[in-house]
């Protein structure tokens, strides 16, 4: 941070990305920590150089992530344990999280059609459409979910 010469302070510019970066997260369930998490990737984000609208839209699909996470992995409980792992590299950014919940099923995943008229089912056609890259994997930890966004011109959607 800076100061002008009214000493209001003033944040630099983010300078362009170099060298990776990485910050970790272990947190419950509890849905009041979303708000936390949306503004740690949105900034995390940021800081890699993504503009405004990409940030929200990073932050819009984790947080559809987590909140599937408690919602579907975990039946609502608020004291399960959920691993975030926000990585920055030259190209790309990537969040995984790892719950030790119920498994995903396949055959529901995107399973709501988009045109239907319930409330809920939409988060992972949004996850899917905002993000390059989803991988979801049954691991012996449990759960885990790898989302990646590429900086504009690194590399096209996958």
């Amino acid at each position: 941070m800076t100061c002008d010469d009214r000493g209001r302070p003033g944040l630099q510019p983010t300078p362009a990305p170099t060298g990776p970066l990485r910050f970790q997260l272990r947190l419950t369930s509890d849905p009041r920590l979303l708000a936390v998490v949306r503004s740690v990737v949105s900034e995390f984000a940021a800081v890699w150089a993504f503009d405004d609208e990409a940030c929200r839209r990073i932050t819009l699909a984790v947080d559809e992530a987590l909140s599937n996470i408690i919602r579907h992995a975990y039946k609502n409980q608020c004291d399960r344990e959920i691993e975030l792992d926000c990585e920055a590299r030259s190209d790309c950014v990537e969040f995984t999280l790892v719950d030790h919940g119920e498994p995903l099923d396949p055959a529901r995943f995107c399973s709501q059609p988009l045109d239907a008229i319930a409330i809920g089912g939409r988060g992972t056609h949004l996850i899917r459409q905002i993000m390059d890259e989803v991988r979801y994997e049954r691991v012996a930890e449990g759960n885990r979910l790898c989302l990646r966004k590429y900086l504009p011109g690194a590399r096209s959607k996958a």
